[in-house]
């Protein structure tokens, strides 16, 4: 009986023991913020810990509001969805898809324009900035030769010419199809003989203030040039040479005499706007330019080019 006593007495101080211990071990659970639901998944854990190291201490979590599975593993996020940038968004990637269709544009002559008060100036072709090998730029639209510049550009020019992209030796005349002198548009088009590339046109209405941007253009005649910038706002509303426009994209992309009528594009490689003017206090670039949105010109250009 004594014996049997002694049993009873070690067994039940060895099950306070662990009662004691496993209370210890919930509370301290508790406030690590591990509920019922988290302990009852530590044979899991340590499952997975013995399998692989590099699941130590870790837990799975499941969003309810993606439904995406993901663990936190001492403090590093392994999920499925995480991907590397795809290298289809650098900058050479989206460039290497619209240079092939921008165009230098120069003429023979141009006749002389009266000065414009003010310091938001378009790009005034002249007769020095033709002997620099272009007045302007553009880009094409489609195989048939179209394509798309500012009618500021072209307005005042005579004999005008496209150079075509790789084909420094070869220039085209072109002829004026249409124009929409409240947007500043011009749409002209030439005559190859092969195939001509062509630019992808955007939403501009996706794009959004700080989004990176390119331009493409032909500053003093130095054609295809890229210069790099982000948009500094969506909407401004500019007063030039007598007339409004309305929702212009202000950037802050580097673009001078010679840019007018190239692409703006984003970094999938279309283009959201037509670089058309400059803040200009020097007569230069000074950190501000104004592109045309793509979209304003959109309902025009599908009632032409089909």
């Amino acid at each position: 009986m004594d014996r049997f006593k002694d049993f009873l007495a070690n067994y039940l101080t060895g099950f306070l023991s662990v009662l004691l211990v496993l209370n210890v071990i919930i509370v301290l659970f508790g406030l690590m913020g591990i509920g019922w639901k988290q302990m009852l998944d530590v044979p899991t854990y340590l499952l997975e810990t013995f399998g692989d190291v590099s699941h130590y201490l870790s837990r799975s979590e499941t969003s309810g509001a993606t439904g995406r599975t993901g663990k936190n593993v001492a403090g590093v996020i392994a999920d499925a969805n995480i991907q590397l940038v795809s290298s289809d968004e650098t900058f050479s990637v989206a460039v290497s898809k619209v240079r092939p269709a921008v165009v230098n544009i120069s003429c023979e002559t141009i006749s002389v324009a009266p000065a414009a008060p003010g310091t938001l100036l378009f790009d005034d072709p002249s007769s020095d900035l033709s002997t620099f090998g272009g007045i302007g730029s553009g880009f094409i639209l489609n195989p048939d030769g179209y394509i798309l510049t500012c009618w500021h550009v072209v307005a005042r020019a005579s004999n005008i010419m496209v150079t075509p992209f790789g084909y420094a030796a070869k220039r085209y005349p072109a002829r004026v199809v249409a124009k929409n002198e409240a947007v500043n548009l011009a749409l002209l088009q030439i005559s190859t003989g092969y195939t001509l590339p062509f630019a992808r046109l955007g939403n501009s209405s996706m794009m959004e203030t700080a989004d990176s941007v390119l331009a493409i253009g032909s500053p003093f005649g130095l054609e295809q040039s890229v210069t790099h910038g982000i948009i500094s706002d969506m909407a401004r509303d500019l007063l030039i040479d007598g007339r409004t426009y309305t929702g212009m994209m202000q950037t802050d992309v580097a673009i001078n005499r010679g840019s007018s009528g190239g692409p703006l594009i984003n970094l999938s490689g279309e283009v959201i706007g037509v670089n058309m003017a400059i803040y200009a206090p020097t007569g230069v670039y000074s950190g501000v330019s104004f592109a045309l949105p793509v979209n304003t010109a959109r309902a025009w250009l599908d009632s032409i080019v089909r």
